[in-house]
């Protein structure tokens, strides 16, 4: 089973556990409930069916009608049975097929009680009055509590298979896309690690190389001081090569840490140009606030990138306003790989030729966003590319 589909699995197990739980509990209390009502109505009908019989002769005109009214209101439904609680062998003949021995006891005692038969429920109470003593049961049928109870049993037992269904479908739509994203970004860190060893690797073998060719014989002066230039130039490779990583790992808050000041853009971009970059702009006014050295890296390596590609065409870069507009007519971008270009030590396929790790244009991305800028790269491939800075 894949991962996607045990993580929803696991979860729609769980949840529905729960709400079956939950759900049972529903259902036991909704159940107990009706039929404690039900027992209260009952209870009412045997009080009133007693009242009828009994208190005729202790009572006026009206307040027999009342009762009379109290008890044709109460359950229309049901077998009532009058027992003469002094002839007690022959009321406990009746009793006992309705109670055990100590429900028998506690009725009595003046406690009501009830009780089941078969499909049927029923409520006892002793009665003393100036006649004598009786006892009056009152069965009925609680069809109308029973087929509430069943639809209700059938309600929560929908709601539990319709939740499992939902649950298990949204489950595993957002578990396949969290193990998505959690496999891009470990695909996207051991491609990451892969890189960085493989950059790191081609300096280092360089330097031993170079070594190890200017120890296997006695070298002129001229022989050791060429070789320990191509050893620093390889040393000077690896040097900033780790302090973009080391760059990449910090977080942006420790990025913002770094001392910042407020920049007038377009005088700070005069730095750039030169004899293959244009610059114009239509706004001297503009400033904001960043590292001016971390945002000097972010620009130069956009630049240089134009440059690198471009041949020996010029570059154009724009302000207006707060955008920055960097634009080149070089070899331009893959559109199948215009996304990939973010990724560091991603390079793309029709630049292998060009030297580079890169890693230039995904610091350059970090840095900016950091500071609050969009980045949109837009590029037709043998006709250059469009770098859009949006700092507003």
């Amino acid at each position: 089973m894949k991962t996607g589909n045990k993580i929803a699995f696991f979860y729609t197990a769980m949840t529905v556990g729960i709400i079956t739980l939950v759900t049972i509990a529903f259902y036991f209390i909704a159940t107990n409930y009706i039929s404690r009502l039900y027992y209260s109505y009952l209870t009412e009908k045997a009080y009133a069916t007693a009242e009828k019989h009994w208190e005729k002769d202790e009572v006026d005109e009206e307040s027999y009608a009342r009762i009379q009214k109290r008890y044709e209101e109460t359950l229309p439904v049901a077998t009532e049975i009058l027992l003469n609680a002094d002839s007690v062998a022959e009321t406990h003949v009746t009793l006992v097929r309705y109670m055990t021995e100590k429900e028998i006891e506690r009725l009595y005692r003046g406690e009501v009680i009830t009780f089941h038969e078969k499909e049927k429920v029923g409520a006892a109470l002793y009665y003393p009055d100036n006649e004598g003593n009786f006892i009056v049961l009152v069965i009925s049928n609680n069809q109308y509590g029973g087929d509430i109870q069943q639809r209700i049993g059938w309600l929560l037992l929908a709601l539990i298979v319709i939740s499992a269904v939902l649950i298990y479908f949204v489950g595993k739509l957002y578990a396949i896309r969290m193990v998505d994203r959690i496999d891009a970004a470990y695909q996207s860190e051991k491609a990451f690690i892969s890189n960085a060893s493989h950059e790191l690797n081609n300096p280092l073998t360089a330097i031993q190389g170079e070594c190890e060719i200017s120890l296997l014989k006695e070298r002129t002066p001229a022989e050791y001081q060429s070789a320990l230039k191509r050893i620093a130039s390889e040393n000077k490779r690896i040097i900033q090569l780790m302090k973009h990583l080391l760059f990449l790992s910090h977080g942006d808050k420790e990025i913002l840490k770094n001392a910042t000041e407020t920049i007038m853009l377009a005088d700070f971009l005069m730095q750039f140009v030169g004899n293959r970059i244009k610059f114009t702009t239509d706004t001297f006014a503009f400033c904001l606030t960043a590292n001016p050295h971390l945002l000097k890296i972010a620009i130069s390596n956009i630049l240089n990138n134009a440059c690198k590609y471009s041949g020996e065409e010029p570059v154009e870069m724009r302000l207006m306003g707060s955008v920055l507009e960097i634009k080149d007519t070089g070899i331009g971008i893959p559109m199948e790989e215009l996304e990939r270009v973010y990724q560091p030590f991603y390079r793309a396929s029709n630049t292998r030729e060009f030297s580079g790790h890169g890693i230039g244009l995904s610091l350059s991305l970090r840095i900016l966003t950091t500071y609050g800028a969009k980045v949109t790269i837009d590029s037709e491939l043998n006709k250059g590319t469009n770098v859009v800075i949006d700092f507003g």
